[in-house]
């Protein structure tokens, strides 16, 4: 966090500092660009602004606080066009060294607001440190009475009572007061407190109650709460905001809060409110005179509950015409269709009408929509496939437009959505430079995960980590370790770190090796169990030999794993023997081996089918088909004994799942899959072709079965895939050669294995008559979407900086000295005070929303002029008047409460024009 935080780029030092002709850099107030620089005689004036006004009384450059006085200048742009003036004094100013604030020493810690003359509440810049921070404090201090703090329980239950039966509320949980999220909440509250009562909260207890409430401080919440047609004794229904949290978004979704949830269009040629920009489903309920009451129904049960999200339009189609809605209209009423995004054509409900059906419908409908659009699939594209669903058209659908970008990296999505669980890396111990060599030497087995924390993959992977860490919890040997190479480069770069995650292992003080089984928990718990054995492990006698050939080891304790390697040698034999024992500690993170060299095992040949010793068997325990297999190529080959190891500890007719297809995928042989369920049928399907396995007729192909009896499992997608039909049942054949793309299916034959094997035969021998019914996609596998070129990115901007920089050479001498020494070094190359010390906005991604806050506050005035009578509701009771004259006159100052200006509202002359209230006293105290 802290090192994001000091990071600044050369454009914003540029524009931050000016480099003296001493080598040292030095900021002025004429740095300043939209503060604006005050005068003492204009001081009063300043402080008596009709809003708040905001002052910084700068004394002299101090580098701690640079950051801050760019922070600060662009909060002055931002707040500028809320009609809030953001100013500096320069006390360095001869002409205001007698200013109060200039004379005390700690006024440049503070940030001083004022109103009506009145200073109100001080700021300290420790928390006013970026632009999130100033906008959000100050719209909260000018919103107080219209976005009040409510810290409990019963306060926000109090506020909701008051509110029932007059107005709809807006609630959010902060994490923090000047956050980005806080930020933008405040800037929709200002444009819409006319229409709606907002109100925020930072303590975690007091929204407990409320749905979906947070787990943690973590994240922010905003929920809608409908209490302005509701009574004291009933409960305000509530949503909660589930869209992307930045101004743009929550804007818009107020926009969408600020029309009907429902509205209805009788005929005449009315249409309705809801333009496609919202980005509102429509919902169309069409009926008529007969079946009037029956909408009406479904209107009461719904249309609260997705107010902001989707409109429900019902529409009398005997008063009312296609061509004016542009829609088609059903046949009978009372029905339904849907509309995404209020585009395309509509979905429409076919089912019998009922109240629980309709409801179902649009339902499932939204939850499809919205499954699509989690997956990396938008709008447009549900739309498409309403279109091909109304034109029943056949073939493969356009999922993937390149029109519109996607999510195309399924592990940085799901990274994503696991980020609000907590990530449990307490028991895995952190590496530094200084730890590193330490820890290797003292520890028998350390496992090292070199990670980046930006990398998605090794996010994913750090999670499961740390899981298999919390397993040693009980325990003084603690093997799991990490380094952080994005902190501690120089420790990745020693240890030739190429790629992210790697995890390496090191034994007695020395590198083993990388670890490459699964990056799972349960693999890498096993390659640490399996480290920890004696390899191979020494089997004397026949007992031994033969509780290890049933999964015990000598120790009684059980094997770990399913697979397990036993090599049994004459006394004194030399022949492989080394051999054996290299594959074991080459190995030994994977299998067990045992061993026995003083002839012991020679009883035990026959059973195996060993000709002679010296004999290599691999025993796997959940194989059915071939529960042992022994080498019978040259001993004394290493490549040739791990590779046959590798491919045989796989189950000769395995059940294909992700952990195990990779291992298949890498012999570079034709997969032969039975597609099956738990049923009957599929069992005896599977006889002949484990008869073909262990015929061993066929050692060139991979046989394994597929689970794919859910009809939305992945087998039976692959099963349509290949068979190019949604209608393809199980039990089912297919001979699937991936490299070359071929696949055929065994159609229209009894499951024997005389059928099965001749049919096999045909397609290896290329028959005529055996043609692949389905081909796979030629090429490689490649992202969805056209990548970025990020190198022309890089380019591009170096050459645009080239040009800026030498513009600013040509007026600006002293930015050459900092290219050529370095920005923060003097030309000696030693760092200029303060220099690491600079903060930037640009820790966080900056966001262009200047367009959305300019239509907030177009909406908000707009609607100030429309509305400004009775705008501000004080909190006090008010003295009883009568009803006319209520809005002619002015809020006492206890109806405005302490500290806060006095409603600006205005009272109409004759002549037209207005004049301003008396000015209200503000009592800072109480703030």
């Amino acid at each position: 966090m802290m090192r994001t935080f000091y990071k600044i780029s050369l454009v914003v030092l540029i524009s931050l500092l000016k480099l003296s002709e001493t080598d040292a850099f030095e900021f002025t107030v004429n740095q300043f660009k939209h503060a604006k620089i005050i005068k003492k005689e204009d001081l009063p004036g300043f402080k008596n602004s009709k809003t708040v006004s905001v002052l910084y009384y700068f004394q002299k450059d101090n580098p701690r606080h640079r950051g801050f006085y760019f922070e600060y200048d662009k909060s002055a742009e931002y707040l500028g066009l809320y009609n809030l003036e953001l100013g500096v004094v320069d006390c360095r100013d001869p002409e205001n060294a007698d200013v109060d604030k200039c004379l005390q020493d700690n006024s440049p810690l503070f940030v001083y607001t004022y109103s009506h003359g009145n200073e109100l509440l001080p700021l300290e810049i420790e928390t006013m440190f970026d632009v999130n921070s100033m906008m959000s404090n100050i719209l909260q201090l000018v919103l107080l009475r219209d976005v009040p703090i409510l810290q409990s329980a019963k306060e926000i239950e109090s506020f909701v009572n008051k509110n029932k039966g007059n107005n709809d509320l807006v609630f959010s949980f902060q994490k923090a007061i000047g956050t980005y999220e806080h930020r933008i909440f405040m800037e929709v509250a200002y444009a819409f407190h006319h229409k709606f009562k907002f109100a925020i909260s930072t303590a975690l207890k007091a929204v407990e109650e409320l749905p979906s409430a947070p787990d943690s401080s973590v994240d922010a919440k905003i929920w809608m709460m409908k209490c302005s047609e509701v009574t004291d004794d009933s409960d305000c229904f509530t949503t909660l905001y589930d869209e992307k949290m930045d101004l743009s978004s929550l804007a818009n979704f107020m926009r969408r809060l600020d029309l009907p949830a429902q509205f209805d269009i009788p005929g005449n040629g009315t249409t309705h409110p809801y333009s496609p920009d919202l980005g509102l489903h429509l919902i169309y309920l069409f009926y008529r005179g007969t079946t009037k009451d029956i909408v009406k129904e479904m209107l009461h049960v719904a249309g609260n509950q997705f107010h902001g999200k989707a409109a429900f339009i019902s529409i009398d189609i005997e008063r009312s015409s296609p061509e004016d809605l542009g829609i088609e209209f059903p046949p009978g009423t009372p029905s339904l269709a849907v509309q995404f995004k209020s585009q395309g054509p509509l979905a429409v409900m076919n089912e019998a009408w009922s109240l629980d059906s309709a409801f179902e419908f649009f339902a499932n409908k939204l939850h499809e929509y919205n499954q699509m659009s989690e997956q990396g699939i938008t709008g447009k594209h549900v739309i498409d496939e309403v279109k091909e669903d109304n034109a029943g058209e056949e073939g493969e659908r356009d999922r993937y437009s390149e029109e519109v970008e996607t999510e195309d990296d399924h592990v940085a999505e799901a990274v994503q959505r696991a980020r609000r669980v907590k990530m449990d890396i307490e028991l895995a111990t952190g590496l530094t430079d200084q730890t590193f060599d330490s820890t290797i030497k003292e520890k028998d087995i350390v496992f090292i995960l070199f990670y980046f924390p930006f990398d998605h993959r090794s996010l994913a992977f750090l999670r499961a980590y740390g899981e298999a860490a919390r397993k040693f919890e009980n325990q003084t040997d603690r093997p799991y370790t990490y380094v952080n190479c994005h902190d501690w480069t120089d420790v990745c770069a020693k240890e030739n770190i190429t790629q992210y995650p790697t995890l390496k292992i090191y034994q007695h003080g020395k590198y083993l090796k990388d670890f490459d089984g699964m990056m799972s928990i349960e693999d890498v718990l096993a390659a640490y169990q399996l480290l920890k054995q004696e390899k191979p492990v020494s089997l004397l006698d026949k007992p031994k030999i033969e509780s290890f050939l049933n999964g015990v080891l000598p120790d009684g304790s059980n094997i770990t794993g399913s697979v397990f390697v036993v090599g049994l040698f004459a006394s004194g034999q030399s022949k492989g023997f080394q051999t054996y024992q290299d594959v074991a500690k080459k190995l030994g993170d994977k299998l067990i081996f045992g061993m026995n060299s003083n002839g012991n095992g020679k009883d035990f040949m026959k059973i195996y089918g060993c000709n002679d010793l010296p004999c290599t068997v691999i025993l796997k325990k959940t194989d059915i088909v071939q529960p042992y297999v022994v080498y019978k190529g040259d001993v004394s080959s290493v490549e040739g004994l791990t590779k046959f190891i590798e491919q045989s500890s796989t189950a000769t007719f395995a059940e294909l799942t992700p952990s195990i297809f990779p291992r298949l995928y890498k012999q570079s042989r034709p997969f032969v899959i039975s597609f099956v369920d738990d049923t009957e049928t599929s069992r005896e399907m599977l006889k002949p072709v484990q008869s073909l396995v262990q015929s061993g007729s066929f050692p060139d192909l991979i046989f394994c079965s597929l689970q794919s009896g859910d009809i939305n499992s992945f087998g039976r997608q692959i099963l349509q895939t290949y068979h190019n039909s949604t209608s393809s049942s199980v039990p089912a054949l297919s001979y699937a050669h991936l490299k070359k793309g071929k696949v055929y299916n065994y159609m229209d034959k009894p499951f024997s294995k005389e059928q099965i094997e001749a049919w096999l035969r045909d397609i290896q021998s290329e028959s005529t008559d055996t043609q692949a019914q389905f081909l796979l996609k030629e090429g490689r596998f490649e992202p969805r979407l056209p990548g970025y070129h990020f190198l022309d990115f890089i380019k591009e901007d170096e050459a645009a900086k080239k040009k800026t920089n030498k513009d600013s050479e040509e007026t600006d001498p002293e930015v050459l000295a900092a290219n050529l020494h370095g920005i923060g070094f003097d030309s000696e190359g030693n760092e200029v005070e303060g220099a690491k010390e600079r903060q930037s906005s640009q820790a966080e991604d900056i966001v262009d929303d200047s367009e959305i806050r300019k239509e907030l506050i177009d909406l908000q005035k707009s609607r100030l002029y429309h509305h400004a009578e009775g705008k501000h509701k004080p909190p006090h009771k008010k003295q009883p008047m009568d009803q006319s004259e209520s809005s002619n006159i002015q809020p006492t100052e206890e109806d405005q409460g302490p500290n806060i200006p006095a409603t600006q509202d205005t009272t109409s002359t004759s002549a037209g024009s207005t004049t301003p209230p008396p000015k209200k006293s503000i009592i800072h105290d109480d703030l």
